[in-house]
């Protein structure tokens, strides 16, 4: 299965419920034939790419983080609401960097919101300008592809 996930750029930015309504209907036109899902948390969720995540590299030195430190930098930052802070030290160069900062060997984002689109066929290409225009901040899109 695939999923678009729609989140804006900026991991805070949390719309008024008005705002909020209005990108979802946008999306909600955009694909009228598809299944459309919508979240909103006060705190930044993780917004994963499916099975696609092949590592996470250092955005400072360039090494591989292991995929128990990355899991341990994870949950030390998070909460039962979402991640309290993306503020790390990274375990390769002992270095602070945002969780979002990281390198995602396939596009992974932290939000405040997201709105998904499952088995999307085309993605209209003034999509993201449109949401912009609409919520004043700008917007990028995660493909998730779920195997099983």
């Amino acid at each position: 299965m695939i999923i678009l996930k729609i989140v804006p750029q900026d991991p805070y930015a949390l719309p008024d419920e008005v705002t909020f309504r209005r990108v979802v209907n946008h999306i909600v036109k955009a694909f009228p034939r598809c299944e459309i899902a919508e979240g909103l948390s006060d705190l930044p969720q993780f917004v994963d790419c499916g099975d696609d995540l092949e590592g996470v590299v250092c955005p400072l030195c360039g090494a591989d983080i292991d995929s128990d430190d990355w899991s341990i930098l994870m949950d030390a930052s998070y909460d039962e609401e979402g991640f309290t802070s993306l503020k790390i030290t990274t375990p390769c160069c002992h270095k602070p960097s945002p969780l979002n900062d990281l390198e995602y060997q396939a596009p992974c984002a932290f939000s405040c919101f997201e709105v998904d689109v499952a088995e999307p066929k085309k993605i209209p290409p003034t999509l993201l300008k449109d949401l912009e225009a609409i919520a004043g901040f700008p917007f990028q899109t995660i493909v998730a592809e779920y195997k099983d």
